[in-house]
């Protein structure tokens, strides 16, 4: 039975034009990446026909195609129902396909969307006889804590790549000593000009979701985009943007009110700020530093945030909110003494959510305790869901309110 699973994987690999090998004949298999064939170019696999995917068409529909001639069913999965114009459902799903993959008798699957796709970006996975697989001709990637999925961008909207000035995306290695010496990385957007000037620049450090890594902000979230954007416009200040990865090797209780029990809340104050301050020309001030997230990311910036209040003055909360009622109660009592001076420690308490969010209920029953205390809150309720069409947004509308 294990023997006829992985020749069952092998040949699907192999469809898509990847080598596996059993070099000693022991059942243990090895994957071997295949050079790209040099001509012609687009080619779907060894000896398939040249192919381009995914290809957006001239009324706005998008065309994926697959090379899978032995293939008996091929489909594709992911954001592209809640792409659609308009979109099928507010949370992206819908009852008929958005694409719907036909083979040809060159064994190229080809499916077209139903409807025009809006502009953004958008996750998918071809679906080769229930196996999942990216999509081989398309370089754009973006990963999340499950699997990588192909990414499909769309411009036309504010977060694409327009002809102005670029900031710069590094992937910085550190070593966590509040995490026991463990080696980390995080993605550090510099604005543009950062590394022909002398200038200081403020600090967003910006969590990812449960679901997600710390490359995802720069990938499907589109940050350096748009800040790039907004930076050109005059609307948004330049300022640094800090990615870490909200997930520690050791797990901890990351959805709980307590921060003590995150393991991430000791890295980031002790790790993660100090390096960059080190490292990178900014203010070592809590006028400098604003902490946001999305869903997990947004508890780990209410939980980090308002209980170290002398160390942010802007905090950012995305689709998020304590999920049990006993959480929030704990947080309150907690923090009763504190609460009062949130006004005064923060220059700027933003929230946003999606109509049908998933966190929206838990948001608002934290919004709603605090603002019987008077505590200020800015919020927005925005059409859609739990999703990265709706962050980027946040990200968008928020960024220009930063470090004024």
């Amino acid at each position: 039975m294990k023997r006829g699973y992985v020749l069952f994987v092998s040949c699907v690999l192999l469809l898509l034009g990847v080598a596996v090998v059993d070099p000693a004949g022991t059942g243990v298999t090895v994957v071997q990446a295949q050079a790209a064939p040099q001509a012609p170019s687009g080619r779907g696999g060894r000896g398939g026909p040249a192919i381009v995917s995914p290809e957006i068409g001239a009324d706005g529909r998008v065309t994926f195609r697959l090379y899978a001639p032995q293939a008996g069913t091929v489909t594709v999965s992911g954001d592209i129902s809640l792409s659609l114009v308009p979109a099928d459902d507010a949370t992206g799903g819908g009852s008929t396909p958005a694409v719907v993959m036909t083979k040809g008798a060159d064994g190229v699957w080809t499916g077209t969307t139903i409807r025009p796709v809006r502009p953004g970006a958008w996750r998918y996975t071809f679906t080769v006889d229930g196996v999942a697989t990216v999509d081989p001709r398309n370089t754009n990637l973006t990963h999340s804590q499950t699997a990588p999925s192909s990414m499909l961008y769309v411009p036309g909207d504010f977060s694409e790549t327009r002809n102005v000035p670029h900031g710069t995306i590094g992937r910085v290695r550190y070593v966590s000593k509040a995490l026991g010496n463990v080696p980390r990385e995080m993605y550090v957007y510099t604005p543009p000009g950062y590394e022909r000037g002398d200038g200081r620049f403020p600090v967003l450090y910006l969590i990812h979701g449960g679901g997600d890594t710390a490359l995802s902000w720069t990938t499907v979230g589109r940050a350096p985009d748009i800040l790039d954007n907004l930076i050109a416009e005059g609307r948004a200040v330049p300022m640094i943007v800090v990615m870490p990865s909200g997930w520690t090797p050791s797990g901890g209780q990351v959805m709980t009110s307590d921060a003590s029990k995150d393991p991430f809340t000791r890295e980031l104050l002790e790790d993660i700020i100090p390096f960059v301050e080190s490292n990178y020309r900014t203010p070592a001030t809590p006028d400098a530093r604003a902490l946001g997230g999305l869903s997990m990311g947004g508890i780990q910036t209410l939980n980090i945030g308002l209980t170290h209040l002398g160390t942010f003055r802007y905090l950012v909360v995305m689709s998020s909110g304590w999920v049990s009622e006993d959480d929030r109660q704990w947080f309150y009592r907690s923090q009763a003494d504190r609460i009062p001076t949130y006004n005064d420690a923060l220059k700027l308490f933003w929230w946003g959510w999606g109509e049908t969010d998933i966190a929206r209920e838990n948001g608002l029953a934290v919004i709603e305790t605090f603002r019987r205390q008077g505590v200020r809150i800015e919020t927005l309720e925005t059409p859609g869901g739990h999703t990265w069409d709706n962050w980027r947004l946040y990200l968008h509308e928020v960024a220009p309110k930063l470090f004024r």
